[in-house]
């Protein structure tokens, strides 16, 4: 007993010796121009592999740095890398770090040598970060896009000019779960999805996980794109004033005694008031039809086949077309103490769209020989209406060097409205007097709104052990109606449902360049009354100083999802429902990931394979028109899917000339039983090749950029025949005759985009002018393709996306 006892205390001497030559190191990393928190920056000890990442709020602790002299490596994305000494006998208090912009000099633009530019790939499996900051440099349609430049990642799909939704790995836009300072945001279109709803001037940080994302996300399937907001300078007032050929925008940032700040950022399109040829390029693309207020004669067969095939003589039509598109962004952040920060972030964007217009034209009255001829006006009215709301307010604080926890509750949102309806009277020719009338409308409309609470806490618990956890409760409601021909309900929906979720994650360092992350979900579900687990983990190691092995895998679940609306003839419109276990079931995917890299100091390859299991998959069908809808549940199918592929990147990081070079390999199969004699088909999203070229050169106060993507066809579905059946009852059924689903192929997408960019001062105002090209080749790449049933033969149309496309912008900042 003698002996344990006096071992006992040999053995806490040795840790107290190895305690006193060890110490935490903890503090903040802000940006020193504005003060601003840097979130996720990452510092190492030179000459190790010890480091760290600040969490959202800028803070960091160092757990188990030598007790001696060291240099800290400090390094954000856009942002000068700092080293910094730490002297053996400095005290062990807060460091308050502060990096420099990449642009702060414009006299002589130096780009440091080893500052990344617009985009850093993590060490983490299938993480990347992006900075807004950067992103001005390459070309754009009209705005600096965030999620544009999303796409040009690998693995994420960028032939979607329809869409500034993300097609990660074989998943689709509703399957990623999008925050904004802790708020979902469901929709993240303007323009019909030409641009994102999200303004990059009030974004400070994008993290994406392309997969395998930790256990404190949940509730959806494929990817996280979480979006720190700015908070605004803390030092002085700034404003900044911008605008291009479409829209014009404005920030704001006020500070709060040196505690705090605030920060408003708004954008508005004025294509209600100004259509310039950028709008009208769009708009046409979108509509077939030119967006010009002057009365236009339309042939038959004429623009892009949307509807014009139904009127056989010429018409005259006053189309009115009235859009336009803004968000606004406010956030006021507070710290009353070195180590609380309170904070409030509001969100508000919409998008108008009036179509309305009123039609005259000659119609033939009846098929019968001598039949009368009618002069026929058409009014038509209509509207399409979609947005989103947030509010998010948070309290976090850091108990201790190695303790940090968030209080946040959150409010979001969505909104989807369309109103179309026709008041036609038809006059005889010849008698001039009223020979009929009717009113004709369809109605669609969805609302998605969720109220959450969640507690987040962090703990470095040593230098080898990182523990995270949280609960989170959110309450959704979800309505959709559907009526056509003004009574005919196709679908009428109202749910509400809550959600209870539990998690804890430890990042476990068990050896020096070998980590292993594992994490546990566990969520309740009110819709289905079930509890769904997911087991999630993933690992690094690095097999040589340069050479790193990653891996992941884990269970995800869906509960509120956006169902493919199936429109054969004329494209979908999709609409979101909550999970019901029956028509609708909770959907889940497995994710299993296993990649490499190799990095030096200007270099970064990359190449990650994956492949992802996935169920309870569903769509809504009107391959069949029922004149009598009695089980709305009788059109939604449900099925199962593979998605599998491969990613390779090359990065040039540093230097005047940056980018980088992708090639992704992939496909996604879809098995529904009611499709395709439960054969699987390719998903409309399936595009087995893409390859993405991304360049950025800094020249003195030039930058030039360019980007160039190849993606293979993409799949659909042909209709073939329409016929009408009618029952012994006296029910008609109208019936689509359709191939093979998914059985044929657009032609092969590709596009060069050009930009140049310069910099100047104009007294104390930095300021920016910039032009850019999209298409710069005029490629015709095919959108999709429409057909009329009612021609025989059959016509079919070619809806294509936009041609060359030239735009202008400016910014002042003061």
């Amino acid at each position: 007993m003698r002996w344990i006892w006096i071992g006992g205390l040999v053995l806490m001497g040795w840790a107290q010796v190895a305690q006193a030559q060890t110490r935490t190191l903890s503090g903040t990393v802000r940006d020193a121009e504005t003060g601003e928190p840097l979130p996720y920056a990452t510092l190492l000890i030179e000459g190790t592999t010890t480091g760290t990442a600040t969490n959202v709020e800028g803070y960091f602790a160092l757990v188990g740095a030598p007790a001696d002299t060291l240099t800290l490596r400090i390094s954000f994305l856009g942002f000068t890398t700092l080293r910094l000494a730490v002297d053996a006998r400095d005290p062990v208090a807060p460091l308050r770090i502060a990096l420099t912009p990449n642009t702060a000099e414009l006299g002589e633009v130096t780009v440091a040598a080893e500052s990344y530019q617009i985009m850093k790939m993590a060490d983490a499996v299938s993480q990347v970060t992006v900075s807004p900051r950067d992103l001005a440099v390459l070309p754009s349609l009209g705005e600096v896009d965030i999620f544009r430049s999303l796409q040009l990642l690998p693995g994420v799909s960028a032939t979607n000019e329809g869409s500034s939704g993300l097609f990660v790995r074989g998943g689709t836009p509703d399957q990623n779960l999008v925050l904004l300072d802790g708020m979902t945001v469901y929709h993240v279109d303007h323009f019909f999805g030409f641009f994102s709803a999200f303004n990059a001037d009030a974004v400070q940080d994008v993290q994406l996980y392309k997969g395998g994302f930790p256990a404190a996300y949940g509730g959806r399937t494929s990817s996280v794109v979480d979006l720190t907001g700015r908070t605004g300078d803390v030092n002085r007032f700034r404003a900044g004033l911008g605008g291009n050929l479409l829209s014009g925008q404005t920030t704001l940032e006020v500070p709060l005694g040196g505690r705090g700040s605030i920060l408003f950022a708004g954008r508005r399109s004025y294509t209600d008031v100004l259509q310039s040829g950028v709008y009208n390029s769009i708009y046409e693309s979108l509509t077939g039809t030119e967006a010009t207020d002057e009365p236009q004669q339309i042939r038959p067969g004429g623009g892009r086949g949307r509807g014009n095939q139904a009127l056989r003589n010429a018409q005259l039509a006053e189309v009115e077309p009235n859009f336009y598109f803004y968000d606004l962004n406010g956030k006021v952040t507070y710290r009353p103490t070195d180590r609380d920060v309170l904070g409030l972030s509001v969100y508000n964007g919409e998008d108008h769209l009036d179509k309305s217009r009123f039609d005259q034209n000659q119609r033939t009255l009846g098929r019968r020989q001598g039949a009368a001829t009618a002069n026929v006006n058409s009014d038509l009215d209509d509207l399409t209406d979609w947005g989103n709301v947030g509010l998010s307010g948070k309290w976090a604080r850091q108990w201790s060097a190695r303790v940090f926890t968030t209080a946040m509750v959150a409010h979001s949102a969505y909104f989807s409205d369309y109103d179309r309806r026709t008041f036609i009277q038809a006059f005889d020719a010849e008698a001039d007097t009223l020979a009929f009338e009717r009113t004709n409308g369809s109605l669609e409309s969805n609302r998605v709104a969720d109220l959450s609470a969640r507690f987040d806490a962090e703990w470095q618990a040593s230098a080898q052990h990182k523990i995270d956890a949280g609960v989170w409760f959110s309450q959704s409601d979800v309505t959709y109606d559907f009526i056509r021909n003004d009574t005919l309900s196709i679908l009428a929906r109202d749910q509400q449902a809550g959600q209870l979720s539990g998690y804890v994650q430890d990042a476990w360092q068990l050896r020096p360049g070998l980590s292993l992350t594992a994490g546990l979900r566990a969520t309740y579900f009110e819709g289905t009354a079930q509890t769904y687990v997911e087991p999630r983990a993933a690992f690094s190691l690095d097999l040589t100083e340069r050479l790193r092995l990653k891996g992941a895998a884990g269970l995800y679940h869906q509960f509120v999802t956006r169902i493919v609306n199936e429109n054969i003839t004329e494209g979908a419109r999709d609409f979101w429902l909550l999970a019901d276990g029956a028509t609708v079931p909770v959907s889940d995917a497995s994710h299993y990931i296993l990649g490499a890299s190799y990095e030096t100091g200007d270099w970064l390859f990359d190449v990650e394979a994956y492949h992802k299991d996935l169920r309870g998959l569903t769509e809504f069908s009107l391959r069949f028109q029922r004149v009598d809808l009695e089980s709305s549940g009788e059109l939604f199918f449900s099925g199962t899917g593979v998605s599998q592929g491969l990613e390779v990147l090359a990065q040039r990081k540093t230097g005047p000339l940056t980018g980088w070079v992708s090639y992704t390999l992939g496909r996604i199969d879809h098995t529904f039983e009611a499709f395709n004699e439960g054969e699987a088909f390719p998903a409309l999203h399936d595009q087995l090749h893409e390859a993405k070229l991304v360049g950025s050169y800094a020249l003195g106060r030039w930058t030039f950029s360019g980007t160039w993507v190849y993606g293979s066809g993409k799949p659909y579905t042909t209709p073939e025949t329409e016929y009408t059946l009618t029952l012994l009852d006296g029910t008609a059924f109208t019936y689509i005759g359709v191939g093979e689903k998914n059985g044929q192929r657009l032609p092969a997408y590709h596009r060069l985009d050009l930009a140049a960019t310069f910099r100047f001062s104009l007294g104390t105002a930095n300021v920016s002018t910039s032009v850019s090209v999209f298409n710069v080749y005029n490629r015709t790449n095919v959108w999709y393709r429409e057909f009329d049933l009612t021609a025989s033969p059959l016509v079919v149309t070619d809806v294509t996306y936009l041609g060359l496309t030239p735009n202008l912008a400016f910014r002042v900042d003061l």
